[in-house]
Parts: C-alpha cells; structure tokens; sequence
C-alpha cells in the first residue's frame, strides 16, 4: 500500500490534534479522543478482490454523553491480481508477478456513540459520511483512478488497557456510490475488520 501525500498530510492534522490534547483540557474545549487501527479488508466487490491491509487514525470530540463526532483519515488495500509471467522468447513459466494493484485512501466526518456495556467491557455503534479516492497502480505507478463520495458503518467492543486508553476489535461496512460513467471497473464496497488502540485523554476511561 502506496502513501499519498495528501493521506500522509491528513494523518498530521490527526496527529497534532494529539499533541494539543494536553494544552486543550486546561481550556474550555474538550481534548478529543484518538483512534488508530489497523487490520484487514475482505469481502472485496470487483477484480482484484483479495483484500489486504487497512489502516486508520481519528479525532474524536465528545458532544454530549456517550457520543461523539470528528473527522477520520483511512487507507485500505483492496487487492492485488496475480498473474504467471512467461518467457517472452519461448512461453517459459517464470514464476507469479503483481500485474495490477488497488487501494483506495480518504477521509470521512466520523460520528459514534456507546450503545451498550458489560462488565470492563464497551461496545459502540459509528458512522461515516466522506471521500474515497480509489486508485490501480502497477509496480507503484498509477495508471488509473477515480473519487467516489460514501459511507461507513460500523461497530466495536473495547475494554480499558492502562490510563485513559482502551483496546478492542472493530468492524466496519464501507459503501461507495456507483458511477456507472466511469470508464473503469472500481470497487463500490467492502468490509475491514481491525484492532483499534484509544487514547481517551488523561481522565481516564469514559
């Protein structure tokens, strides 16, 4: 999975609201809690379809009890096709190559409340409305690409891992719009599960 600039930028706006956690609670502005994961997509529509590696970081500002919104950058691994490459003289196999990758990478608003809580343990319902720029790379040069406005849905359960920090599991359904137009076959949806580690501010766990 290739890193774009403009991914690598939203992942230091996610990163400095970390850094200003601790100068925003002594102020009238709630610190806001930060979420990264990283995990893997599957249930991949389209060619290549096989899935890969999925990452993600959040800003998350409490708006009222048990719920809260921010803004969410991601980027996934949506597949990479296959291919046997062949002696040109003579049709040898030479053994299997990537012929053509897909990822795709964005950055969401992000809303998310806890819905129900057994014992140490937390469980939250999210969602997601934003871009998603889908891109077909070959050996790391692009030769095709397209945006696509979607959606998110998802849901975890987590549990408190030292002060004002939580571990857990989550699942996510993401659902891009269908461009018929589009001179491209792309990916319009597919799932990701992923371990998500939580910084949830000095107070403790919410």
């Amino acid at each position: 999975m290739r890193a774009h600039p403009l991914f690598l930028a939203a992942l230091l706006v996610a990163g400095a609201a970390a850094v200003t956690t601790n100068a925003l609670a002594g102020t009238l502005v709630p610190a806001p809690a930060i979420a990264l994961a990283a995990g893997k997509t599957f249930a991949v529509t389209g060619e290549p379809g096989g899935g890969g590696a999925s990452v993600s970081i959040a800003a998350l500002w409490p708006v009222m009890e048990r719920v809260r919104f921010g803004v969410q950058a991601y980027a996934d691994d949506i597949g990479t096709e296959i291919v046997e490459l062949r002696d040109p003289n003579d049709g040898t196999p030479l053994g299997p190559v990537a012929e053509m990758h897909r990822w795709t990478w964005g950055a969401a608003w992000r809303a998310e409340a806890d819905v129900w809580s057994l014992g140490r343990w937390k469980g939250g319902a999210s969602g997601g409305l934003g871009l998603w720029r889908v891109e077909d790379d070959q050996r790391g040069a692009t030769f095709a690409a397209g945006s696509a406005v979607g959606f998110r849905l998802g849901a975890d359960a987590r549990r408190p891992f030292g002060r004002g920090r939580e571990i857990g599991l989550a699942l996510n359904y993401h659902r891009l719009d269908q461009n018929d137009e589009s001179a491209w076959r792309r990916v319009d949806r597919y799932a990701s599960a992923a371990l998500e580690l939580r910084w949830t501010g000095e107070g403790g766990n919410d």
